[in-house]
């Protein structure tokens, strides 16, 4: 018992005395190798002694981060909050705006309205989160989209398959729209064979029902289409081929409508029922033409 109360004056002399010989010079022969030896053994040591001390202490302020602290409550203690890094803020994604070459020179005689730069603004706003959502929920197979510069509701499409027409429209309903055909007052889900198309009455909401149409051109292309009422507006989301480098709709009819179901597409098509992006289309071709 009395050996170990002494033994921590023992270390100190035993220190004490290592540090008075390690100032005194080195002997000479053969003396002066175990003497220097000595001397390395004891350095290690010592780093080894600090080393481990370091460690203990930066251990013990890392236990002290996660100690659980006071909570708001009544003397209660509870775990403080993880201190989570803010996400970085993504940049918004801006699509190009692809400009179409005309076939034909202007017409001189008509004049184009000018279009007051906060309504400019407004629609391109709309246009830009509309490509946003055909970028994110259309399959990845469509390819890098741009904006067409000739119509508010298109897009185009490129990949190494070929180019394609994505149409996301919604414009106030008039009388002239474009009617469903032989599919408007079909059951739910029968396909009514039209030429070369297909189309079929689909459940598009709890209270909205569609027409999906699925087109094959004399090239042998695709197109697939839903048009439903939305509101007061007429909603149309189709894709096909465009273009000179033309290809099929990789798209089946079907997903065109889980496409057109999904809540951000709800609400911009929504957004544009209440706030027109589009004028009314007064006449023209049923939809699958």
């Amino acid at each position: 018992m009395q050996e170990k109360e002494q033994a921590p004056g023992a270390l100190f002399v035993r220190g004490a005395m290592a540090r008075v010989t390690d100032e005194l010079a080195e002997p000479v022969g053969l003396t002066a190798g175990a003497v220097r030896e000595g001397r390395r053994r004891r350095l290690r040591a010592r780093l080894a002694v600090g080393g481990a001390v370091v460690c203990t202490a930066a251990l013990a302020a890392t236990g002290l981060a996660f100690l659980p602290g006071p909570t708001g409550g009544s003397g209660g203690a509870g775990p403080a909050p993880l201190q989570m890094a803010a996400a970085p803020t993504a940049s918004p994604r801006v699509f190009p705006t692809t400009t179409v070459v005309p076939t034909a020179s202007p017409d001189a005689s008509q004049s184009v309205p000018v279009v007051p730069e906060a309504e400019r603004q407004r629609i391109e706003d709309f246009r830009q989160r509309s490509a946003n959502v055909l970028h994110d929920l259309l399959p990845a197979e469509i390819g890098s989209i741009s904006l067409l510069s000739d119509q508010v509701s298109d897009y185009l499409a490129q990949s190494p398959q070929g180019d394609l027409l994505l149409r996301l429209s919604v414009r106030p309903h008039s009388d002239g729209a474009p009617s469903d055909g032989l599919c408007e007052n079909t059951p739910i889900g029968q396909e009514v064979q039209v030429k070369t198309s297909t189309c079929k009455r689909v459940q598009v909401t709890d209270t909205i029902t569609g027409t999906t149409w699925r087109s094959v051109d004399s090239d042998g292309l695709t197109s697939t289409s839903v048009s439903f009422r939305l509101g007061n507006s007429d909603a149309y989301v189709g894709i096909m081929p465009y273009g000179q480098h033309r290809s099929s709709s990789p798209v089946p009819v079907d997903q065109v409508v889980a496409f057109a179901q999904q809540p951000r597409v709800m609400a911009l098509l929504g957004e544009g029922d209440q706030h027109p992006v589009e004028e009314a289309q007064l006449s023209g071709p049923a939809y699958e033409g």
